[in-house]
């Protein structure tokens, strides 16, 4: 049993539930927590008290603060770690990679994304523009980056003057219980960052209470269509939506291959694919399709696929049960589809959610295999005649978080790039890279046009513009003011 949710600056271990996270490594119980979807009304009250003292403060006071969390995190990287690979299951050589970076991200956000929303002066002080916070803004966390997204979008909310309600994802409970207890220790004053724990009931609280400014969600298109619904009569409320992909990478008659096979490979297997920006789908250059699919047909089975605490594993389990079997369904699927499998996703057994990857090769159709999100480490090649062919079908997909091209000509890239309907297009890279120096987000159904990392503080701010002095008036106010 752990310490429950954290509300004005004290855990509270009552309610009436227990949330148990299953590690899907083993499937054994490896954090267990008490909760109360009540809390999310007593964090939104801590929060809304804790407002006017916070936003009061210079932002270079609240940097102090800041930095404050920032050694804690430190402090806490390898046990951020190892929670990380227990509960989700990522390799803990990644699930390192994430931890490490949760300290520097304060550098980020009190460096670039702070200059981003910078306040500005008109010449011969006429006026000026400001960012305010918005007041209350709630993070609702997503699983496969239970501590590196919702910590990108609580350092801004924090800096720029906002309290935070943070709403975890069940499946990473216990990260995010170790995160808060950085911020406890950091002193932060009470209610500016809260944290409840529990299941949907009480993410659908912070969603529909007009007492929340602001809500960040990252989560699939599914659950983030409904929080839309809940939230089309309060316009008052700023919602970010990161949302799901069906990403897709094209590859040009002129394209490297053994570059490209490489990181295929990565963006559509690292993370057993459960990341919103892999790689689903591969669009080639009928000349290329053949040698493209023998590359990567000899190389995928050589991923390590086994206990994420090995070193030399590549891929762990699948989040859960449910996923794995879907997934297994889509050797089925794609058959339907029209689809050859030249590795299919096989079972391996024992308590844990592991699985084989897979790689299909097959030409388009308007199929639930090529037009749904399977989450999961599944590619397929798809042959196209040119690229014209080739962008026409990402276009035609509903969604619009990331793409890749592979081509040797930059300028054939960059035409090409600004055809597609996506917001991130990498150039011989492969989808699933990021960078926090760059604005991150989805279009269509990817996102509501709300891009994070580099633009994070434009999600937890409103700006507001002052003109200064006396203006021109109407000669009519003049000659009234004169009678």
């Amino acid at each position: 049993m752990h310490k429950g949710s954290f509300i004005a600056g004290r855990w509270d271990q009552s309610g009436p539930a227990v949330l148990e996270v299953t590690s899907p490594i083993d499937g054994q119980c490896v954090f267990s927590t008490p909760y109360d979807p009540d809390h999310a009304d007593q964090a939104i009250a801590a929060a809304r008290k804790a407002a006017p003292a916070w936003a009061a403060l210079s932002r270079a006071q609240r940097e102090q603060a800041l930095r404050r969390v920032q050694t804690e995190l430190a402090a806490r990287q390898e046990a951020i770690a190892q929670a990380i690979t227990r509960e989700i299951g990522k390799p803990l050589w990644e699930a390192r990679g994430e931890a490490k970076g949760l300290a520097p991200r304060i550098d980020l956000t009190c460096g670039s994304i702070s200059a981003d929303v910078a306040d500005w002066d008109l010449p011969n002080g006429v006026g000026r523009g400001r960012y305010l916070p918005l007041g209350v803004v709630a993070v609702l966390g997503p699983f496969n980056f239970p501590a590196h997204l919702a910590n990108g979008q609580i350092l801004p909310a924090l800096l720029l003057g906002n309290t935070v309600i943070l709403k975890p994802s069940e499946k990473g409970a216990g990260v995010a219980a170790l995160y808060t207890e950085a911020m406890a220790a950091a002193e932060l004053p009470p209610g500016v960052f809260n944290l409840v724990q529990g299941d949907a009931r009480a993410g659908a609280k912070l969603t529909a209470d007009e007492r929340v400014d602001g809500l960040l969600f990252t989560g699939s298109t599914r659950v983030g269509k409904m929080i839309l619904a809940a939230t089309n009569q309060t316009p008052n409320k700023l919602v970010s939506l990161e949302m799901g992909g069906k990403n897709a990478s094209l590859v040009s008659e002129d394209a490297e291959l053994l570059g490209c096979a490489k990181e295929l490979l990565h963006a559509a297997f690292i993370t057993c694919g459960q990341r919103c920006t892999a790689t689903s789908q591969v669009f080639v250059h009928h000349s290329k399709i053949d040698e493209l699919a023998a590359l990567l047909k000899r190389a995928l089975p050589k991923l390590p696929v086994g206990n994420p605490f090995d070193d030399s594993t590549f891929m762990g389990p699948i989040i859960d049960a449910s996923a794995k079997a879907r997934l297994l369904g889509l050797n089925e699927l794609s058959k339907s589809a029209g689809v050859e499998t030249l590795c299919a996703a096989n079972d391996l057994g024992g308590a844990g959610n592991f699985l084989t990857p897979s790689l299909r090769v097959g030409d388009w159709a308007d199929h639930d295999y090529f037009t749904n999100e399977h989450f999961g480490p599944d590619l397929v090649l798809i042959p196209i005649q040119d690229d014209d062919e080739g962008l026409k079908l990402i276009n035609d997909l509903e969604y619009g978080l990331a793409a890749a091209v592979f081509c040797e000509d930059q300028s054939r890239f960059d035409v090409l790039a600004s055809r597609l309907r996506c917001g991130v297009v990498n150039w011989n890279r492969g989808t699933a890279g990021a960078t926090g120096q760059l604005p991150f987000g989805g279009w269509r159904n990817s996102g509501n046009h709300r891009p994070g990392a580099l633009f994070a503080g434009r999600l937890v701010t409103a700006v507001q513009a002052r003109l200064h002095h006396g203006g021109s008036v109407s000669g009519f106010v003049e000659e009234a003011m004169r009678s």
